[in-house]
């Protein structure tokens, strides 16, 4: 039979918390941690359209060529036949 009434697991440190965990403001702090992540996603997406360059007409349609700097083809259809 356990005996001593008190709980031992509150005493069990560990990065995550431990077993009863709820720090303050964790729906704040996650909102912002995603909105810095989809910030950075933005911002490199833009730097990698800015910097993106064909040396040869793609075969197939490349999505990324409708917010790139990169000229359609000479047919005007994008992955078509020049």
């Amino acid at each position: 039979m356990a005996g001593g009434g008190a709980d031992p697991t509150r005493h069990i440190w560990s990065p995550a918390g431990g077993w009863y965990s709820d720090p303050r403001h964790w729906r704040r702090n996650t909102a912002l941690a995603f909105l810095g992540l989809a910030g950075a996603a933005f911002y490199i997406g833009r730097l990698s359209a800015r910097k993106e360059t064909r040396h040869a007409a793609p075969v197939r349609p490349i999505p990324s060529r409708r917010w790139s700097d990169v000229p359609a083809p000479r047919g005007g259809a994008i992955g078509g036949a020049p």
